[in-house]
Order: C-alpha cells, then sequence, then structure tokens
C-alpha cells in the first residue's frame, strides 16, 4: 500500500484540473487531500487511489509559491518529505511547491493518465514534416498564394527577402501583377516570423482591391480603416488610403505604434520631401524596418522624386543625385552589350568590352550576363519587370459592331452567344444599372445563362457570380460586369471580351482588356465592341482604336498623348491633326523604348533561377496536406468530405475539440489542394502547407496539450505479453528571432525514439513510425488508466533511456545543420564581399553587417535545445487478447 505522509503533494488522475493536492490526513481506510488552487477538499480511499506524486528530478524546474521557477540540483528524501536543493543553494520543501501544475510536460500527463488517442502521435508527425518540408526547401511563404506560380513574381519576392531588411521598389509593368509580388513579399515576412506589424497605404480607389486581393490570394485579414475611431494597436495588418497617411493627426496615431513592415502603392502619389515643421509619412518610412513602395512610373514625376523614393529605401546608398545620375549612365552604357549576351549576339567588340570590364565570355552568355548584371547599382533595390521581358502574353483582335437601337444589340448577342455555347464570354459596361438589365434581358427573355458582376452585391456575392463564370460545366456563358469588373479580377480562362460601352480614358480600357490579357491565357484575345452608332462610344473607338492604337496592343505612350490631344480631337477631329498625333505618339514610344534599362529588368528576372524556384514549389506541392486534414477532421470531430473531383466541405461540428476553424469562415468553407482549381473557382479556398487553417492546427499542437500524450496496444507475438514500448516525439527549441535562419538548415524539426522495455537501443529504423501506427489500437480510456497505474514506476526507466538515445539524435541534428548554416552563410559572405568590388552601391559597411547577422545566426543556433513534444506508451499483447 501506498505510504501518505501530510505535507506530500499529490495529483488525482482524473481531475487534474483541481491542481495540486496536499497531504492533511490519514485514517486506516482513506487519505485526505486539500487542493488550495480551489479551494477544494477530498477523501479518497486508500485502497487503488487515483493518485500520482508529483516528483520532481535534478535538472527540472520547480515552480515556488512565491518566488517562482528554480532549477533543481539535488534531491533528498526526509521523513517522507521531499526537499529540492536548487542551482542557488536554496532548500524547498514539497510543501511550498505551487499549488497549480503545468501539465504541459507529455510525461507527466502521461503519469497522469492524461491521454489522447494514439493516433495524435502521428498526426504530430505528418503535420510537422509537411511544413519542415516547405522550410527544407527555402519556400516557405511562397507557397500559399492563390494564383500562378509565375517565375518572374518568385523571382522578386525570394530575392527581396533575402536581405535582412527588404527595402525595396517594386516598379513593374502594369499586368504583371505587383500586388501579388507585394502579398508574397508580405506573407513571405510574416510566416518567417519576420513581421508580426504591417501597415499598407493604397490610393482610396484601390482599398476595396487590396483587401480583396489580400483575403482571397494570401489569407491575409486587415483591419481596414473606416473612421478616426480606427484602434492601430489591435491585429496584424492594416490597410490604410494615402489620405490617412498624409493627415498629421492620423499620422501621429499610426506612429504611436511599433510596426515591422510598411507598404505603399503608386508611391509616386505622395511626395517625398518633408516639411521640417510638419509631420511627415517620409519619418515612417525610414523608422520601418521593412519598407516596400510600388509605382509602374517610378520617373513619372521626375528624376528628384524618383531619387528621393530611393533615399527613403537606403540613405546610406543614395547620397547624392549627382553622384546616382553618373553611375546610371555607365549602366545605361553596358544595355547594349547585355542585350547582346541575353539575345545571343555577342561579337568580338562585345568580348573585348566584357574582357575591358574583368569578365571572361569563355563562350557562356549566361555566366558572362550574370556577372555583368552584378555591377548593376539599383538591381538590389529596384525590380522592374516588362511584358518584352516575361513570356506568356497573347495578340489581340478587335471588331466593332454598331447598333440603331438597344432592342437590337440585346438580340444580336443573344444571337452570337447562341452560335458560340462552349465558349466563356466577358461583357464590362460602365455602370451597375447596365449590367444589371442586360443580365436581366439575356437570362429572362432570351434563356441564357447569365450572371452579373456589380457595385450592389457584397464580396461573398461577387465571388459566387466569378465561380459560376469559372464553372467549366453547368456555369454562366457569360459575366455581365459593371466598371468594378475591370479592376482587381482575373478571367483569363476566357478569351472573349465584349464592350457595351468605353471608357473616357485608355488606362480604363486598358484595365479592362487586362482582365483577360494577363499571364496564363493560352489563346488570341478577341475584342468585340457592340456600341451605339452616332454615339460618343463610337468616337472614343475610333480614337482608341485607329489613332492611338492602344486597343489590339498595349500601347505605353497612349495615356500621355490622350491627356494632350483628346480634348482638341474630339472637338475638331481631322487627318493632319490624326498625323501629327501619331507622329508624336511614334517618337514617344521609341523614347520609353530607347530608355528601357535592359539591365534592370534582367536583373529583376534572372534566369534559369526564376525558373528554378518555381519548379522546386511544384515539387512540393505534388505532396499537399489532405491527409493530414482528414486526420484533423478524425481526430477534432470536423465535418470534412469530397464533393467533387478534388473538391472538399470543410464544416464547424457542434462537437468538435476546439471552438473555431483557424482560417475557415465560421459557417465552413469550400476547399481544395489543387492551385488549378484554386485559381479557376473564386469560392474555394487553396489549402496549402501555409494557409492559415493547416499553420493553425501546428499552433493547437503547440499551444494546448492535446495529442502530448497517448496508450496504445501492440498485438504481436515477437515480444513478451506485458512489455512496454516508449515512443517519444523530440522537437527543437530555437530563439524565435532567428527561426527563420535556421529552420531551412534543419533537416527534421521532430524526431523520433523508440525504446523496448529492458532495452537500451533506439529501434526507431527497425520499426518505422507508418508501419507501427498501421499495427496498434487504441485502450479504452479506463483501461488506459489502470494500466498507467500499474506501471508507473516502469515509465521513468523507458523515458530516460529514450532521452539519452534522443541527446545523440540532437547532438548528430545539431552537427549537420551547423556545417549547412556555416556553408550557407559564407557562401553568402563571399557573395557580397564579390559584389562590393564590382558593384558601386555595395559597400564595406553590407559586408560588416553581413558578418554581425550570420555570427548572431550562429550563436542562436548553438543555443538551440530539445524537448518532448509527444510520448506514446505502447503495451505488448498476444494476438486476440483484447
Amino acid at each position: 500500500m501506498t505510504q501518505f505522509v501530510q505535507g506530500q503533494r499529490w495529483l488525482v488522475d482524473s481531475e487534474p484540473e483541481l491542481g495540486l493536492g496536499l497531504v492533511q490526513g490519514l485514517d486506516p481506510r482513506a487519505v485526505r487531500l486539500f487542493f488550495p488552487d480551489c479551494d477544494t477538499e477530498r477523501q479518497y480511499a486508500l485502497r487503488d487511489a487515483p493518485l500520482t506524486r508529483l516528483v520532481l528530478e535534478i535538472g527540472d524546474t520547480l515552480e515556488h509559491r512565491e518566488q517562482g521557477p528554480m532549477e533543481i540540483a539535488e534531491v533528498h528524501h526526509l521523513n517522507g518529505l521531499i526537499i529540492y536543493e536548487t542551482t542557488t543553494a536554496q532548500m524547498v520543501t514539497e510543501t511550498d511547491l505551487a499549488d497549480t501544475v503545468k501539465r504541459n510536460n507529455p510525461v507527466m500527463r502521461l503519469l497522469t493518465g492524461q491521454t489522447d488517442h494514439p493516433n495524435w502521435f502521428s498526426f504530430r508527425s505528418a503535420l510537422t514534416r509537411g511544413i519542415q518540408a516547405i522550410w527544407n526547401g527555402h519556400m516557405n511563404g511562397l507557397l500559399g498564394t492563390r494564383s500562378s506560380l509565375l517565375p518572374h513574381q518568385l523571382y522578386v519576392a525570394k530575392k527581396a527577402t533575402e536581405h535582412t531588411h527588404v527595402r525595396a521598389l517594386l516598379a513593374d509593368e502594369v499586368g504583371l501583377g505587383k500586388t501579388i509580388e507585394a502579398g508574397l513579399i508580405i506573407n513571405r515576412l510574416v510566416h518567417q516570423g519576420r513581421a508580426k506589424r504591417v501597415l499598407i497605404a493604397v490610393p482610396e480607389a484601390l482599398q476595396a482591391q487590396w483587401l480583396v486581393e489580400l483575403i482571397r490570394r494570401f489569407s491575409l485579414y486587415c483591419e481596414l480603416y473606416q473612421s478616426e475611431e480606427h484602434d492601430f494597436g489591435i491585429g496584424q495588418v492594416h490597410l490604410i488610403s494615402h489620405r490617412e497617411l498624409s493627415n498629421i493627426d492620423c499620422l501621429a496615431q499610426i506612429m504611436e505604434q511599433e510596426w515591422d513592415m510598411l507598404v505603399v502603392d503608386e508611391a509616386h502619389h505622395l511626395p517625398t520631401e518633408p516639411n521640417a515643421e510638419l509631420l511627415h509619412w517620409t519619418i515612417l518610412a525610414e523608422q520601418t524596418p521593412h519598407l516596400l513602395l510600388m509605382t509602374a512610373t517610378p520617373e513619372q514625376l521626375g528624376m528628384n522624386a524618383h531619387f528621393g523614393r530611393l533615399q527613403l529605401l537606403d540613405a546610406g546608398r543614395f547620397t547624392s543625385i549627382e553622384k546616382y545620375q553618373q553611375d546610371e549612365s555607365s549602366f545605361t552604357e553596358l544595355s547594349g552589350l547585355a542585350r547582346a549576351l541575353d539575345d545571343d549576339n555577342v561579337t568580338p567588340a562585345h568580348i573585348a568590352e566584357l574582357e575591358a570590364l574583368g569578365i571572361q565570355w569563355n563562350n557562356d552568355n549566361q555566366r558572362a550576363l550574370s556577372a555583368l548584371l552584378d555591377r548593376h547599382g539599383t538591381g538590389r533595390v529596384v525590380y522592374r519587370n516588362t511584358r518584352k521581358g516575361v513570356a506568356g502574353f497573347h495578340s489581340r483582335q478587335a471588331d466593332l459592331t454598331l447598333f440603331d437601337d438597344e432592342a437590337g444589340r440585346i438580340a444580336a448577342l443573344a444571337k452570337w452567344l447562341l452560335l458560340h455555347r462552349d465558349q466563356k464570354i466577358l461583357l464590362i459596361a460602365h455602370d451597375m444599372d447596365t449590367a444589371k438589365d442586360v443580365a436581366f434581358q439575356l437570362f429572362q427573355k432570351h434563356g441564357l445563362e447569365a450572371t452579373s458582376f456589380h457595385e450592389d452585391l457584397d464580396l461573398i456575392e461577387r465571388d459566387r457570380a466569378a465561380a459560376h463564370f469559372a464553372e467549366a460545366d453547368g456555369g454562366a456563358q457569360i459575366l455581365v460586369c459593371s466598371e468594378i469588373g475591370g479592376e482587381g479580377r482575373n478571367f483569363q480562362f476566357c478569351h472573349h471580351l465584349i464592350l457595351w460601352d468605353l471608357p473616357t480614358h485608355p488606362d480604363m480600357l486598358e484595365q479592362r482588356i487586362g482582365r483577360l490579357d494577363r499571364i496564363g491565357q493560352t489563346q488570341t484575345i478577341q475584342i468585340h465592341a457592340y456600341l451605339l452608332a452616332e454615339s460618343d462610344d463610337q468616337q472614343r473607338f475610333e480614337w482608341y482604336h485607329n489613332t492611338l492604337r492602344c486597343v489590339e496592343q498595349i500601347q505605353p505612350a497612349a495615356s500621355a498623348i490622350h491627356e494632350r490631344y483628346a480634348a482638341q480631337w474630339f472637338d475638331a477631329p481631322s487627318d493632319d491633326l490624326k498625323e501629327q498625333i501619331q507622329g508624336e505618339l511614334k517618337s514617344l514610344a521609341e523614347q520609353l523604348e530607347s530608355g528601357r534599362d535592359i539591365l534592370l529588368e534582367l536583373n529583376s528576372c534572372r534566369q534559369p533561377e526564376a525558373d528554378e524556384i518555381k519548379a522546386v514549389i511544384e515539387q512540393l506541392e505534388q505532396h499537399h496536406p489532405l491527409d493530414v486534414v482528414e486526420m484533423a477532421a478524425n481526430l477534432l470531430n470536423l465535418h470534412f468530405e469530397s464533393i467533387a473531383d478534388g473538391v472538399y466541405e470543410l464544416i464547424p461540428s457542434s462537437n468538435m475539440l476546439i471552438p473555431t476553424l483557424p482560417g475557415i469562415p465560421e459557417g465552413g468553407a469550400v476547399v481544395t489542394f489543387d492551385r488549378a482549381r484554386a485559381s479557376a473557382r473564386e469560392d474555394t479556398l487553396f489549402l496549402s502547407w501555409e494557409h492559415p487553417f493547416i499553420q493553425g492546427l501546428m499552433d493547437i499542437l503547440q499551444g494546448t496539450e492535446l495529442g502530448q500524450a497517448s496508450i496504445a496496444v501492440l498485438q504481436t507475438t515477437q515480444v513478451p505479453a506485458g512489455q512496454l514500448l516508449m515512443e517519444v516525439q523530440w522537437s527543437i527549441s530555437m530563439p524565435e528571432r532567428f527561426g527563420h535562419a535556421i529552420k531551412p538548415h534543419m533537416s527534421h524539426s521532430l524526431f523520433r525514439t523508440l525504446v523496448l522495455e529492458g532495452g537500451d537501443k533506439d529501434l526507431d529504423a527497425v520499426l518505422a513510425e507508418d508501419s507501427l501506427q498501421a499495427q496498434i489500437k487504441a485502450l479504452p480510456v479506463k483501461l488506459a488508466r489502470n494500466m498507467i497505474r500499474q506501471a508507473k514506476d516502469r515509465i521513468a526507466p523507458l523515458y530516460e533511456t529514450s532521452q539519452r538515445l534522443a541527446q545523440l539524435r540532437f547532438d548528430q541534428a545539431m552537427t549537420e545543420s551547423g556545417q549547412s548554416l556555416k556553408h550557407s552563410n559564407q557562401a553568402r559572405i563571399e557573395r557580397l564581399t564579390y559584389l562590393q568590388t564590382v558593384n558601386p552601391l555595395v559597400s564595406l559597411d553590407d559586408v560588416s553587417a553581413l558578418i554581425s547577422q550570420t555570427e548572431q545566426e550562429w550563436a542562436a543556433h548553438q543555443s538551440c535545445e530539445f524537448i518532448t513534444s509527444g510520448v506514446r506508451l505502447i503495451l505488448c499483447a498476444p494476438p486476440g487478447s483484447l
């Protein structure tokens, strides 16, 4: 019979929530315990009492009732009580231990019978392995985007985030996805733990578009600024307009908070020269560690404004505009050489030019081009991709049909739709009422499957309309949009665009066409202008198509010429004026082309590296988290089932073990694990390893006690009946600040030991986890608790053996990861040291800063420890015994 002594501390196996009990008294048949934490007294029969004594070991941390945590150096026994000697030579009796017990120790939970289903063990392994694979591929933060994998976007996001502080200008041409690049950079920094507070400032007209893009593509939920009562202290990502960033009172509230990152879209609209007497947004930009500026026209407002933005990004590099212009002039002289290498058109003169720069050609264009690009000064700060440098765009064809009245126009459209039943058609009109009316008449009067998309619909309704249009079978044939359909949404699976009217500016027309004319489009884009005869729209079509020539092609000079000549043309068009306009249009287009910075463009998407990034991500996505979600559904009591090929329904249940599903709407969601399906169906969530739901599952495992301890039975003839197996999961704990630098070099962030009672060898390699998982069964709760009570004295030796073997595995993992980290950091230092010799904007200070950073990373690596994440105790029994 167990010996109880007054003052001992005991836990109740079935009610750990009572806290740590204190023995108050004894009689011949019962023991009386008082639980100070809940001011409760209980009496238990001495025979088979469901109690476990709290016994700590040398090296453990005790919690003193008044003085907090202390490390144990020695353990002494005196008259039935335990006295702990701390590392500070203080004596603490067990009576003085804190009344609450931290039960997140897996072994403690096992000893007290607080166990879960044994499948949790495998769930933890599968989830951790999947997430760790992304880190090992150095692609964390780049997989969760609900969009096509475009090499130039992935390259920009990966390269920009390789620097300690991301301070960059994104200047891609319209249609190449700067918003996606920015989202990838934000998402990557968030996933790496480097940006916990992000402020995004955009033109007011783009707030809704940004909000939708961040939610739909990145599952990043924003605090949207709507009034002066906005609380900048809550949440992770805040979305404001330029107006708030320019308002002194609002800016003062913003600057009261700590921010890790500032993102400014259309940055050329904001002045970079502060008023010395007033608070200015540039102060915030200078103070924030990560700064991302975006503009498709970086030099639109002149060289001084462009240089001002570069100074915001890095004042140490961009010290004077004169020096900057001098450096840029020298880079411009290399453009012809870069084009020759890129086009494989190298002459002896080019080879001599390379040798003068210290570059050996050796009949290797790519290597020589890479060395040349290393010399480009702003290539590490500014990223600019152009349509000419990015493959995947198709041609356009436009036609005009004129009508005398509205009825004839609707009838002709309906007839055309009937003749093209197998085609998807997008129709855009300027206002909401027109869009509603056209969709209504097509559906009610002509029986055509038409759906509308306009301002009266909320975001969910718009998603449903877009998803109905995207469905290949049974979906709407035509989507009728108001002007908002020309912003933000992409329909590259469709190649017919009907213009029901024309906007008043060529940029707005390009926005409309750009819904189809995007990377991912597979056919020639057919643009059909259905316009009323003798209308302003007919005149605009003639202006855009025949004069500006901006309907069937991208025309970068169209906007400037339109603003200069549109009023004059519409007032008194003539052949002479048309000839003058087209002459200026050609001249301006040639100026823009000659001013292209080919070095910068090539540096913004270096090949073959950009394609290699895409290939690695595609390889990683072949192993998606479907199995993990199915396991989570079974363990947490979620509703998860297939509703179509590759499409599933994930819905909360009334008896699930967690209050909400992280990253999933309250009512549940339709999900897919396939990127193409998610891109085509707007109503479907893309569950990658980086989706908040998957990341949330990991947070549940790390932040709760679920699955830390379990008991199972293995029916086998190969091991004597009654023997115990202990399976332990060990995770590597590292400083959070440097996790993003260390994790990619850890081949396993979770490893396993398997020990048989009486043995001293690790059986992990002999009996794989998946094989063992297939053979074990869960024990009923009552049997499991009885087994624990009977086997308590046998558990400690098993765990000690596991810990000793885990130390060997940990030492090996740290040696391997340390070598990988050192090799990687040495390569980074050598690379930057080389750049410092050829690139005027890379200084010795940059090299010194990198060396200091790598030294900090190494110190953080050396401080890593291994801890117990989960333990599974397995009872061996003969087949058929249970």
